[in-house]
């Protein structure tokens, strides 16, 4: 008598024997429908990442520009001239407090407490820098806007850069000289003349700020206000110059004075005298003091007067 299997037995059977080789045939297959879709996925995806590398490496690259602007910026408080300017501190230990080394003492624990040493740098080399502009005019003849604008504007030069602050200039003296020739004709009085003339340049200097970005000039783009503001102040009293002078006479002056900032700039970026202000203040003090009596004892004929004066000396 035969024995026969029930039917659920065989179709267990039939389900066991077939799904392995059934799966194994459906995963090849997806594989391969998965491995154009995985292609096609990278191609697509690879130009995507390839846009937003090029996108982003101009902001890396301009992100580093003003980290380096910043680094070279002596009156930024946050770079790193003032780990430099600490290290002079750290390598040349100070002698125990006495007579002529008192200030140097309190300099060092000030710092310690937190005061910034490029601006006490900027601080006692700011009346040595005065008193070499009062020297140029007293004994060479320049005359320039004074001493104050001058020493001022060597400070803001130094802070944005040659090249940065002259181009600034150029751009604050173009538009005061244009805006004083449109407001001469709706004869106003001097002060609100004054207040629209600010207004004008302001305008001026915002929209080279908003084309720093696109002209990818990252000196502009970390420029502070104050450089601005002196700016500013020197076109006012270019253009005053020019109301009371001839025009050449104006510029002239404007010539003179952006001379003797850079050369004061000069001296604050000097690393000898930075050493020198932070590690020997007694002595910065002392000879500016001198430098400005021996200077002020001078009653000779100055530089320039004595070449227009020649042949009549001569004779």
């Amino acid at each position: 008598m035969k024995k026969w299997i029930p039917a659920p037995i065989i179709l267990f059977a039939f389900f066991v024997v077939v799904s392995p080789v059934s799966a194994k045939t459906a995963s090849s297959s997806a594989a391969k429908v998965a491995l154009p879709l995985i292609a096609t996925s990278s191609t697509v995806v690879a130009p995507a990442a390839t846009a937003e590398a090029n996108q982003s490496s101009p902001s890396a690259s301009i992100i580093q520009k003003i980290q380096e602007k910043k680094d070279q910026d002596i009156t930024d408080t946050e770079g790193t001239q003032k780990d430099r300017l600490l290290s002079y501190l750290d390598q040349n230990p100070i002698a125990p407090l006495s007579w002529y080394n008192f200030l140097a003492h309190a300099i060092r624990s000030s710092i310690r407490q937190g005061v910034p040493p490029n601006i006490i740098v900027l601080v006692l080399l700011f009346p040595l820098i005065a008193s070499i502009i009062a020297a140029s005019r007293h004994i060479i003849g320049l005359r320039g806007f004074g001493i104050y604008i001058p020493a001022v504007l060597s400070v803001a030069l130094v802070s944005t850069g040659p090249v940065v602050g002259m181009i600034i200039f150029l751009a604050i003296i173009s538009v005061a000289v244009f805006s004083k020739r449109i407001l001469k004709v709706l004869h106003l009085s001097y002060l609100p003349r004054t207040a629209l003339l600010l207004w004008m340049i302001s305008m001026s200097i915002l929209f080279v700020l908003l084309l720093a970005p696109f002209l990818n000039l990252a000196s502009l783009m970390t420029i502070n206000i104050f450089p601005i503001l002196i700016l500013v102040l020197l076109s006012e009293n270019f253009l005053d110059a020019q109301t009371s002078t001839k025009p050449a006479d104006a510029f002239a002056l404007a010539l003179e004075t952006i001379a003797l900032a850079f050369v004061s700039g000069f001296f604050l970026r000097w690393e000898f005298m930075q050493k020198l202000a932070l590690l020997q203040p007694e002595l910065l003090i002392l000879f500016t003091f001198v430098f400005n009596i021996l200077v002020g004892r001078f009653v000779g004929l100055r530089v320039t007067e004595w070449l227009r004066f020649r042949p009549i000396i001569e004779e």
